[in-house]
């Protein structure tokens, strides 16, 4: 009976997490569906998030959602400088290059966090009264259910985005084919640029709306791109509705996982998730819709 009462709040934490992955999932898939980029440094893309919401709200005192547009500006011009001197100068030749340049900068930026700020975790600050609100049989903090809010209106902007205005169809005329979509007026490097540019500011909030709740610390994006390779790979490559649907179910199943079997399993979840699914359809599991959007 007591294992049916925590449910409840087992789910509202599963859900917190999941919604942390689904905007380094999305942002991922963004830039591999359109760019054809594996960025294994989206994991520090995260982290570099997370400095900078506590640059902002613990050095220069900026109020949650002043530091939220500081860190969205601080990765959009981060995610410029990459995609300019990183990834363009390298695009359209061998793919392993590309997913060689990302693990040298991943390498790179944990090295340099590591010399600039240390080893020791820091967290933001939120600017919410502590304390945790209840909600039924659920008690969840106010910098939880950011989280969650944030994450439900930054999702639902872009999927806005990506259907009715040009950009977004640019955007998904360069996922289909780079070429046809030259002809068709596409500026196609601007284009290129813009999707890298987006792809690190999701990931980026996502690390400084999570710092405010979990430890951020230079190798805290290790983990988590694991976590966004995962969901990409369930989701089927490209898929940026499975990205979400997905996302939001591994942070719930992996909250599950250790309220009641052990918080030692949890990482292990997803890892066999993944493949049961490649075993089972190795497209993912919104492969097909993929394919023929």
């Amino acid at each position: 009976m007591s294992d049916f009462v925590l449910l409840p709040q087992f789910l509202a934490n599963g859900l917190v997490i999941g919604s942390g992955y689904v905007l380094v999932a999305v942002g991922l898939t963004l830039i591999f569906g359109i760019l054809h980029i594996v960025n294994f440094a989206h994991g520090e893309f995260y982290m570099l998030g997370g400095f900078a919401a506590v640059l902002g709200s613990q050095i220069l005192g900026l109020p949650a959602l002043p530091a939220l547009l500081v860190v969205a500006i601080v990765m959009a011009l981060f995610g410029l400088l990459a995609e300019r001197i990183v990834f363009r100068p390298i695009s359209g030749k061998d793919p392993t290059n590309a997913i060689i340049a990302s693990f040298g900068l991943s390498v790179l930026l944990q090295n340099l966090m590591l010399k600039t700020v240390g080893a020791e975790p820091m967290v933001a600050k939120s600017g919410f009264a502590p304390g945790a609100i209840q909600i039924g049989s659920v008690f969840i903090t106010p910098e939880r259910l950011a989280i969650i809010g944030a994450t439900v209106v930054i999702v639902t902007a872009l999927l806005l985005v990506l259907r009715f205005t040009w950009t977004g169809r640019a955007l998904r005329a360069l996922s289909e084919n780079s070429t046809v979509a030259l002809i068709s007026g596409v500026n196609v490097r601007r284009v290129s640029l813009m999707t890298f540019v987006i792809g690190s500011v999701l990931a980026g909030v996502s690390g400084a709306l999570m710092s405010t709740v979990f430890m951020v610390q230079p190798n805290s994006g290790t983990l988590i791109v694991m976590k966004a390779f995962i969901i990409v790979v369930v989701a089927g490559m490209g898929s940026i509705e499975g990205a979400i649907v997905a996302g939001l179910a591994l942070g719930l199943i992996e909250a599950l996982v250790a309220g009641y079997i052990g918080n030692q399993f949890r990482d292990i979840a997803g890892f066999l998730i993944v493949i049961l699914v490649l075993a089972i359809r190795p497209q993912g599991l919104f492969g097909l819709k993929t394919e023929r959007s």
